[in-house]
């Protein structure tokens, strides 16, 4: 049987990249041979998994690769039931919120909600380092140190000129999440934005969700924070009763 890894790889990349991808690129990133990566650049557009341009020289991920995320999302308890909690919250807060997953060292968002006033786009399924996002923290807060050291050891890339990159701030910022019960970070993952965030309970095994909410700096105040962390928290906990139940 063939090897599939390199095509998991190939569409994962295309997945990541804000833009098109050149095939030039693929070639030089993915390591296959031209003609292997051409003939499986034509598999993945027969199914619809990749798109390319007219000129079949820049791909970029297809529609058919929303059937296995539609999929799992519609599996997903979590997903579910935290739709109805995500929109009273974000009526709350007329704030942008939103429900995520610890999936490695990054965070998923699996459900979100935006307000009237956010024009960043749609979120779900986009990808973000754990350590540097508030809900990232504030599911590693209740993990092991060695995990946390285990993610430090791959590096932490600076987002912007107050993201916290030394290891001593990282576990500070974890040590404080877990003193107050929710995290809060501004402006370390996207410039001028911040956001508080507190970990979903979980009954058995290790806490993996989080719910967020993200605003620009000028309206996130210490005080409105600590404000926020109320209702993220309550909504979290309204969100573990659901799952329990």
């Amino acid at each position: 049987m063939a090897d599939e890894s390199p095509t998991l790889d190939l569409l994962e990349r295309l997945a990541a990249a804000p833009d098109r991808m050149t095939f030039d690129a693929l070639l030089r990133q993915v390591g296959l041979p031209a003609g292997v990566l051409r003939g499986r650049l034509e598999r993945l557009i027969a199914r619809g998994w990749v798109e390319a341009d007219a000129d079949g020289m820049s791909f970029a991920i297809g529609v058919g690769a929303l059937r296995p995320g539609s999929a799992y999302l519609c599996g997903d308890r979590a997903a579910r039931l935290a739709g109805p909690i995500l929109s009273r919250l974000r009526d709350q807060l007329d704030e942008s919120v939103r429900l995520v997953r610890l999936d490695g060292s990054s965070i998923v968002c699996l459900a979100s909600r935006e307000s009237s006033r956010e024009h960043g786009g749609p979120m779900i399924g986009r990808r973000f380092p754990a350590l540097s996002a508030a809900s990232g923290r504030a599911i590693l807060a209740g993990r092991p140190r060695a995990q946390v050291d285990a993610m430090l050891d791959e590096g932490v890339e600076a987002h912007t000129i107050d993201s916290a990159i030394d290891r001593a701030e990282i576990h500070a910022a974890l040590a404080d999440c877990r003193a107050r019960g929710w995290a809060y970070e501004r402006g370390e993952l996207v410039p001028g934005v911040g956001c508080v965030a507190a970990a979903v309970p979980g009954a058995d095994g290790p806490v993996t969700d989080a719910i967020s909410c993200g605003m620009p700096l000028p309206r996130l105040t210490h005080d409105h924070a600590e404000d926020v962390a109320e209702y993220v928290l309550r909504a979290t906990r309204e969100l573990a009763d659901a799952l329990a139940g």
